[in-house]
């Protein structure tokens, strides 16, 4: 069963904000890089080094951008938008751990399901969730030349 559903990253998923793209640059080659290890030597220890490195590198990106949120005070300026981030954020977190624990890692389709809705919510999350974020970042690093508009 070949699982290369590799996504590749190009600048139309990019916010503009370079630790933001970095790190979802390297989220996206952490879950390319899951699906080359299911191809090679799946096993009970591949599956749990997986899940636990993909969701233990989501949750610091995660911490990231809700810094950044604090920081450029998208709280108070857009805080609908910033709460569906955060509770995307965290319902992410939470099925993760959910499936971690649930599925049965010795079946390797189980862990192809959760790549597949990582992929499928980082796609999303970034193209409907972080550009907002990544707009809001950058127009207020510019506020200072000019006054731009909110985009909340």
């Amino acid at each position: 069963m070949t699982t290369n559903n590799s996504i590749i990253w190009c600048e139309d998923m990019a916010t503009g904000v370079d630790v933001i793209d970095s790190q979802h640059q390297n989220l996206l080659q952490m879950v390319n890089d899951a699906y080359k290890g299911l191809d090679e030597e799946f096993s009970e220890v591949v599956f749990q080094r997986i899940t636990k490195e993909l969701l233990s590198y989501a949750i610091y990106h995660f911490q990231t951008e809700e810094h950044l949120m604090k920081e450029y005070g998208y709280f108070e300026e857009c805080p609908e938008d910033a709460t569906q981030h955060v509770e995307e954020h965290r319902s992410f977190s939470a099925k993760v751990v959910s499936a971690r624990d649930s599925v049965n890692s010795e079946v390797k389709e189980e862990m192809v399901q959760i790549l597949e809705f990582l992929n499928s919510w980082i796609m999303n999350h970034t193209q409907n969730v972080d550009l907002k974020l990544g707009a809001f970042i950058r127009m207020k690093d510019k506020q200072g030349e000019y006054e731009g508009s909110r985009d909340c």
